[in-house]
């Protein structure tokens, strides 16, 4: 999602150049209809990738699974056979700048500073905690020669009838009816701020007929969520694909999130949004300030600054509330 900025600057640039992205195949129908990109390859890579990645990040078997997929899978010789003259490793890690060798692209470009590799590259942008990682892959525009300034916001090409039919699942929301997503998935337990919490928080919203709450998630999402008797609620775990979902969010007036797709597709069509960190988080600034969105506040906790991520679903709904009027 993050990435989506840099190819748009990537075909201002180079207008002649043949631009591909290698991704994992649950991310491709984010790309669809994007016309900055000529080519999209299965690249599901085993390493810094919750769907992909069977073991602990820091493994050995972890780090063995990377190795073999760089040497010996069918998307790495598939990659080599297109004989790319220049490759992007986005993440910046070890793997990532294996791979780039291994298809013999001559010019490798990474990040320093963050998960290794950028001593396989020609050229690295530098990594910083506080900056924002959208601007931080927008900076691979200036290591290629270019000043193109593009706004560090992801971008998604949505379908005249994906919006319509995304405004038919609001089942007729009067006009002055708050239309709320809410996504309570997230790829970590720790990380995410808490089904119970969720759960008590729908439950005050359904119960306000100034909104209209709409759950949506995976098909393991289906079951963190209640079913509630209101004709303000539904949930569509499950029932949605990506793009349906990414639709709903360009049609609601607010989203409240993990720190998740769902923020970003949020930050995609610059929708007010809500994202609740859990104690793993140790700075919501922080947070903030990597992948935040001006629309959107990030809340959780600031341990340097001693304060705690205590507050109940009450005073989140109180929050909620203000911040949507």
């Amino acid at each position: 999602m993050v990435t989506t900025p840099l190819l748009k600057g990537l075909r201002l640039a180079f207008p002649e150049s043949k631009i591909s992205i290698g991704i994992g195949d649950w991310a491709k129908p984010l790309l669809q209809n994007n016309p900055f990109i000529d080519e999209v390859i299965s690249c599901n890579a085993p390493w810094h990738n919750k769907q992909n990645c069977r073991f602990p990040a820091n493994s050995i078997k972890t780090f063995l699974e990377g190795l073999l997929f760089v040497l010996i899978s069918s998307e790495t010789r598939f990659i080599s056979k297109n004989k790319f003259s220049s490759g992007i490793d986005i993440l910046g890690s070890r793997q990532g700048s294996w791979l780039l060798k291994r298809a013999g692209i001559p010019n490798r470009y990474g990040i320093k500073g963050y998960a290794g590799g950028d001593n396989w590259c020609k050229n690295c942008v530098i990594f910083k905690e506080d900056r924002n990682v959208a601007l931080t892959a927008l900076s691979f525009l200036s290591l290629l020669g270019s000043n193109i300034e593009i706004e560090p916001r992801p971008i998604i090409y949505l379908t005249n009838e994906e919006l319509v039919n995304a405004t038919a699942r609001w089942r007729n929301v009067a006009n002055k009816t708050k239309k709320i997503v809410i996504a309570p998935g997230g790829g970590f337990p720790e990380k995410c701020w808490g089904d119970e919490k969720y759960n008590h928080l729908i439950n005050l919203l359904s119960q306000d007929i100034s909104f209209s709450i709409t759950v949506i998630g995976s098909k393991d999402d289906y079951a963190r969520v209640a079913s509630y008797e209101s004709k303000q609620f539904q949930n569509l775990c499950g029932k949605l694909s990506l793009r349906q979902s990414a639709a709903m969010v360009s049609q609601s007036d607010f989203v409240v999130c993990n720190s998740s797709l769902a923020m970003h597709l949020a930050g995609a069509f610059k929708v007010p949004s809500l994202t609740l960190l859990g104690d793993w988080y140790a700075s919501a600034k922080l947070h903030q300030k990597q992948w935040g969105y001006p629309e959107g506040i990030v809340y959780g906790q600031e341990i340097n600054e001693r304060i705690n991520f205590s507050s109940s679903s009450q005073e989140i709904f109180q929050l909620l509330k203000r911040l949507v009027q």
